[in-house]
C-alpha cells in the first residue's frame, strides 16, 4: 500500500535561538501526537535582520562591523555543523542540532570546535567524516540552497514554518512564531486530527523525517 504524506512541515530556524528551538520541540511534540504520515525539516536560515536581532538582544552595537562579522561567522559556522551532520542521516543531524542547541542556548556554554565535536561523539556521529564534511563545498551547497528555499517561500524570519496538507489544498500554509497550540489547531480545524484518531490504538506513529 503506497504511503500517503498528510502534513508536511518546513520549520526555518536560526540554529542559535530560543525561540526556534521552543518551535522545533512543539513541531516533535505534535508529530508524536499524529498517527499518520508526517514530514517535517528544520532548515536554518541566516540573514542581516537576523544579525541585528541577535546583537540587540545581547546589547551588542550593531553598527559594529567587527562584531557583526563575529555573530554573522558564529551562526555560519553552527549552520554548516548542523548540515554536516545532516549528511550521516536525518535524524543523527536532527540529534546533532538539538543536543547543539541545549549546549549553546540552554546551557550559555560558548561555541568552540571541542563542544562541535563533543556533541558530535555524543549523538554518535562518524567523528571523522564529520570534521571534512563541516569544512566540504557540499556543506556550503547545502546552506545556499536551504536560502534559496527560504527566499523561495518568501520567508524572512526564523521561527516561520511552511505547513502543507495534502487532504485540503496544494498551496501552503505561513505560520509565523510556531508554538504548540498554533500548530494543534490548525491540525484541528483541518480535521486532520479527526482522521487519525482511531489509528492511535492500532500502531504507534509512523514518521518520515525529510
Amino acid at each position: 500500500m503506497e504511503e500517503i504524506t498528510l502534513l508536511e512541515v518546513y520549520l526555518f530556524i536560526n540554529p542559535l535561538g530560543s525561540r526556534c528551538m521552543k518551535s522545533e520541540k512543539s513541531i516533535l511534540r505534535l508529530a508524536d501526537q499524529i498517527f499518520g504520515e508526517v514530514s517535517y525539516q528544520f532548515i536554518p536560515l541566516l540573514n542581516p535582520q537576523m544579525i541585528d536581532q541577535r546583537m540587540k538582544v545581547n546589547n551588542l552595537d550593531c553598527h559594529n562591523l567587527s562584531l557583526r562579522n563575529q555573530q554573522f561567522n558564529l551562526h555560519y559556522r553552527t549552520i554548516l555543523d548542523y548540515k554536516a551532520a545532516l549528511f550521516q542521516g536525518k535524524k543523527k543531524g536532527r540529534l546533532f542540532l538539538l543536543n547543539l542547541q541545549d549546549q549553546l542556548v540552554e546551557q550559555d556554554v560558548p561555541y568552540s570546535e571541542k563542544l562541535v565535536f563533543d556533541v558530535a561523539d555524543q549523538v554518535n556521529l562518524d567523528v571523522d567524516m564529520f570534521g571534512e564534511d563541516r569544512n566540504s563545498e557540499l556543506a556550503q551547497r547545502a546552506f545556499q540552497a536551504d536560502q534559496r528555499l527560504a527566499s523561495e517561500m518568501n520567508v524572512a524570519d526564523p521561527s516561520t514554518a511552511i505547513i502543507y496538507n495534502a487532504d485540503v489544498s496544494d498551496c501552503g500554509l505561513m505560520l509565523s512564531d510556531v508554538t504548540y497550540q498554533s500548530l494543534y489547531e490548525i491540525c484541528e480545524n483541518s480535521g486532520l486530527l479527526a482522521k487519525q484518531a482511531l489509528a492511535r490504538q492500532k500502531q504507534a506513529p509512523n514518521l518520515h523525517i525529510l
